[in-house]
């Protein structure tokens, strides 16, 4: 074969190879290439114009068009779709001393039967309700609970610069309830709105934060599973049994 007709031979397979990679699951385009190349040797007739014919008729072929959707929002519908909650009754918790878990911790207060208990690289306890709701109980470096209130309101509901629509729901001398929204991304992706409670027990100058949280290895879960009654409902429990030992 002439070095001109294997070069464009070559160019045209290479041509309907691009055309088709996109769609090689389901088009299977080296089979359609190899067939083209039998055909060209062994009909040595061919013209040049019937091959460029056929690479142009191939490429405009209709195939199905791949979908604009922004997967990101997709994944959050999905998640909206499909958002997790848990029943609150205080029969089902029981009084739990948290110092055995971690000595910097010496608190009591009702959790969950069963529930896991785990000490965290803060030398706090991270208390495990289920997949995506935590309780993290920690030893807190400031002079006074109102201290502490103020410094978590500065990371959560104050944080404009990563939530938008804060609003204290409840404040109390020793805690308090409050709702926030993660900004809209750039991407179309929109948050739901979430509540969530900070809870403190201070004794002999310790205090401790109690701040109900969404586990970093379930980040992903929509804020409409931290409803406000299941923040109402904890908050309760925990404030009405958590206490210094």
């Amino acid at each position: 074969m002439h070095a001109c007709d294997t070069t464009l031979l070559n160019f045209c397979l290479f041509y309907l190879a691009s055309v088709f990679d996109f769609y090689s699951a389901k088009v299977g385009y080296i089979s359609i290439c190899w067939l083209l190349r039998k055909l060209y040797l062994n009909m040595k007739t061919t013209s040049y114009f019937m091959v460029l014919a056929s690479v142009a008729i191939l490429a405009s072929c209709g195939a199905p068009s791949p979908t604009t959707e922004n997967p990101a929002v997709a994944e959050a519908s999905t998640a909206a779709a499909a958002t997790p909650t848990m029943a609150v009754n205080e029969a089902d918790w029981v009084e739990q001393n948290l110092n055995p878990i971690s000595s910097f911790i010496n608190i009591s207060l009702k959790l969950p039967k069963n529930v896991k208990l785990e000490k965290n690289g803060n030398g706090g306890v991270d208390i495990r309700i289920n997949d995506f709701y935590m309780i993290t109980v920690s030893s807190i470096a400031v002079s006074n609970i109102k201290e502490g209130m103020e410094s978590d309101k500065s990371l959560t509901v104050n944080n404009a610069s990563s939530y938008i629509n804060g609003k204290v729901l409840l404040e109390e001398p020793n805690g308090f309830e409050y709702s926030m929204q993660m900004k809209n991304e750039e991407n179309g992706t929109k948050y739901a709105p979430e509540a969530h409670f900070a809870y403190y027990v201070e004794k002999d100058g310790a205090v401790y934060s109690i701040l109900d949280q969404r586990p970093l290895d379930n980040f992903s879960v929509t804020g409409a599973a931290y409803s406000e009654d299941i923040a109402n409902k904890v908050y309760a429990i925990i404030k009405s049994s958590a206490k210094a030992n």
